[in-house]
């Protein structure tokens, strides 16, 4: 199949079922959402979501990806990758699933990518108790976009064509060689071709802000080893107000939280992963 290079959020992550597989879909990683290093990780964790909804066959205007947990094997590139699904358990409110995500090298080896655990369910309408509110920060008008990067830094924010990425102005120091050393990122995320939010978008707006050591003028690759996400409910249209964190920052790696609201003030995502740096 061929995703081309569209910004289109549903083209990049569509999946297709292999016929006489049951289970076992391919898809097509566009160069569009990569980083430097490959393609983002967010991408990988929707395609995997939209795998395991085929594979149920879950009724889509009640059911979404819940929470997911994957680890991150190999370092994925653009090209096409196969995506094995197995039901692990369908219940009356959850149905889990196992997903493994698969590419050939050029010597024809079959390489994991990922391998997750994706739970899809029903997405509460509104909160049932106080949840925290979203940090006040500077309009996205007046954050920093990657156009205004300096030449050469544009590149560490990652999958730039195909999401929009806005940094607090006192968080893009390290862009400018001046590094915060502050425990926090804030900015926002919105998709490039103006498409509003869904739980999809959410799994790609846990891996938008640069990594979280990068406050610390620790700028490099930094290779995620696990990621567990929790969508707590389906986004309110309009910019996600998102905030990464840590209190765990060590030589050889680092544990990053963060978290999603959307324009109504909802928190709507909350994720941890484990990340090497290198």
């Amino acid at each position: 199949m061929e995703s081309a290079n569209s910004t289109d959020f549903l083209t990049a992550t569509s999946v297709v079922g292999r016929a006489g597989t049951p289970g076992t879909f391919d898809s097509h990683l566009s160069p569009v959402w990569g980083t430097a290093e490959g393609i983002d990780g967010g991408i990988l964790l929707a395609v995997a979501a939209r795998a395991t909804a085929a594979a149920t066959a879950v009724r889509a205007e009640r059911f979404f990806p819940s929470s997911v947990s994957a680890s991150f094997l190999t370092a994925s590139r653009p090209g096409a990758v196969r995506v094995r699904t197995d039901v692990i358990q369908r219940g009356s409110r959850f149905t889990t699933s196992q997903v493994s995500l698969t590419q050939r090298t050029e010597d024809d080896r079959e390489i994991e990518r990922m391998r997750a655990l994706v739970s899809h369910g029903t997405l509460a309408s509104q909160a049932a108790a106080d949840t925290p509110l979203p940090p006040v920060i500077t309009p996205p008008s007046a954050c920093i976009s990657r156009d205004d990067a300096p030449g050469g830094r544009a590149e560490r924010l990652g999958h730039l064509a195909g999401v929009d990425i806005r940094l607090a102005p006192e968080c893009a120091g390290w862009a400018f060689g001046t590094p915060s050393h502050t425990g926090h990122f804030d900015g926002w995320f919105r998709l490039a071709n103006g498409r509003e939010p869904d739980p999809l978008a959410l799994l790609v707006a846990v891996h938008a802000l640069p990594p979280i050591s990068f406050a610390f003028g620790r700028v490099g690759w930094l290779p995620t080893v696990q990621l567990t996400a929790h969508i707590r409910g389906y986004p309110a249209p309009g910019w996600l107000q998102i905030r990464t964190s840590t209190k765990a920052l060590r030589d050889d790696h680092v544990i990053e939280d963060v978290e999603v609201w959307d324009s109504a003030g909802e928190l709507v995502l909350q994720s941890r992963q484990f990340a090497a740096l290198v």
